[in-house]
């Protein structure tokens, strides 16, 4: 299979570059989930079917993209986001524990449609909050994301769902079109920002001291 390191549509990444000239911070988190019933897909088997990404304004706002999808649209989701990542070249791009996961999973899956993404994401710069987190709050047995928002003081409105309960919700959205699996995911996405700005007031009040 030919890999796709082409430009994308013009209009995804001149809207994203437009965006960014006017209002962005040069910041974007980003989140995926997987439609997977039978446990955590170790293998990379099971399809990607919701993606988020959650960048902060240059002021008090945030831009949210949230895609959902059936299982059989996974490559078309999977070469939207291709498109969309590319438009976010040279931003900083934070995940929870995606150099693990999220990063590897997208560019495994995108192999089977002929994208590139190892190529599209070298063009930003990759922080992985989880691995900051570890260092710096070390009175935590656990640094799970839901964990670690916790003990920092977040609450969420999608409290009740988790990873490994996902596809639950999922499917409702494959029944009713339930919207709770995608606000899910997007507050993944946005509670890696949130951990991420606690972090550096910590250590900014740490160098003060």
């Amino acid at each position: 299979m030919v890999s796709y390191v082409g430009t994308p549509p013009h209009r995804l990444s001149s809207l994203a570059d437009g965006i960014k000239r006017d209002a962005l911070s040069g910041v974007v988190a980003f989140d995926i989930e997987t439609f997977s019933p039978n446990g955590f897909p170790y293998d990379f088997r099971d399809p990607v079917v919701n993606f988020s990404l959650v960048a902060p304004l240059n002021g008090l706002g945030l831009l949210s993209l949230s895609v959902i999808g059936d299982v059989d649209l996974e490559g078309d989701m999977l070469r939207l986001l291709y498109g969309i990542i590319h438009g976010f070249h040279g931003f900083y791009l934070l995940t929870y524990n995606g150099a693990r996961f999220d990063l590897e999973y997208v560019a495994r899956r995108g192999c089977l449609y002929g994208l590139n993404f190892s190529s599209v994401l070298s063009s930003m710069r990759h922080i992985d909050v989880y691995r900051i987190a570890r260092r710096v709050i070390t009175d935590m047995p656990r640094c799970d994301q839901k964990t670690v928002e916790r003990y920092l003081g977040f609450t969420r409105a999608m409290g009740h769902i988790s990873g490994d309960l996902y596809h639950f919700s999922y499917r409702r959205f494959l029944q009713d079109g339930s919207l709770e699996p995608a606000f899910y995911n997007i507050e993944d996405s946005y509670g890696c920002l949130r951990i991420s700005d606690a972090i550096l007031s910590f250590l900014a009040g740490k160098r003060r001291e």
